[in-house]
């Protein structure tokens, strides 16, 4: 089960509802708990949370050790065979948050952050090209998006950004039309007669360190022990752009332009 839906099934749709409407990290206020907190929680559990006859202590070891998903549902759904009420009929989704955020600062930790909705879960092209980015077209071997990807390629947040229509369809559909800033292709041929391919990296007067197409290797080569070091006219891009059908260029493109 995903931590989206987890969340859903702990605080119900209204809490889903509170993320969405949001386009970064959501952490509540401490000022609101604080309020909800002593009129509510207090009689029970004391004024710092400290315990008493009615209620556990809320600075225990065991509170503290509670993983926050179990800490909202607690609060939301009590504790059977203890005294623990269940709040979720009473609190809103955002008081059950900020209630759970003032324990956490009686405990000395950091409030509770929840990732907000997909941000293009209501476009289904861009979902469906996010799943051919990351699997059957493999762009996610050679690209960066977000903490993720390969490193052969430009980092792609922003990319729509930075190129916008025609520039994004032109590096998609034509990758040899032009080279992005920083990833210089090299072709060397060696004593054998063989050549190679690879994006360069750290070239001198007197060496060229490639990174070979998979990113995995990097290799250093002294120019005057090949027979030739030259700038290669196509790009270690696939054209992948062929290999795929109408609809799927459409969906590519669309996740590309979300970024």
């Amino acid at each position: 089960m995903t931590t989206k839906s987890l969340y859903k099934r702990l605080l119900g749709v209204g809490f889903a509802a509170v993320l969405g409407g949001t386009a970064t990290t959501a952490s509540a206020g401490l000022s609101e708990g604080l309020v909800l907190f002593n009129s509510f929680c207090a009689v029970c559990h004391g004024a710092t949370g400290e315990g008493q006859a009615m209620g556990k202590s809320l600075v225990d070891d065991g509170a503290k050790g509670l993983e926050d998903l179990e800490l909202l549902a607690v609060i939301r759904e009590g504790r059977a065979g203890t005294g623990m009420a269940a709040w979720g009929d009473s609190f809103s989704a955002e008081e059950i948050l900020d209630t759970a955020n003032y324990v956490r600062a009686m405990q000395g930790k950091l409030g509770i952050l929840l990732e907000p909705e997909d941000p293009i879960a209501g476009d289904p092209l861009a979902v469906a090209g996010r799943a051919l980015f990351n699997g059957a077209a493999n762009c996610v071997s050679c690209h960066t998006v977000g903490d993720a990807g390969g490193q052969v390629g430009p980092v792609l947040d922003g990319v729509y950004t930075r190129l916008g229509d025609d520039g994004l369809l032109e590096a998609f559909s034509k990758p040899s039309a032009s080279f992005a800033e920083g990833f210089p292709v090299k072709v060397i041929e060696l004593n054998d007669g063989s050549t190679l391919r690879g994006v360069a990296r750290n070239e001198t007067a007197t060496s060229l360190q490639i990174q070979s197409l998979d990113g995995k290797r990097w290799r250093t080569y002294f120019k005057d022990r090949v027979k030739s070091v030259s700038d290669s006219k196509s790009s270690v891009m696939p054209d992948i752009y062929a290999d795929l059908n109408r609809q799927q260029r459409e969906q590519l493109l669309a996740y590309l332009r979300s970024l």
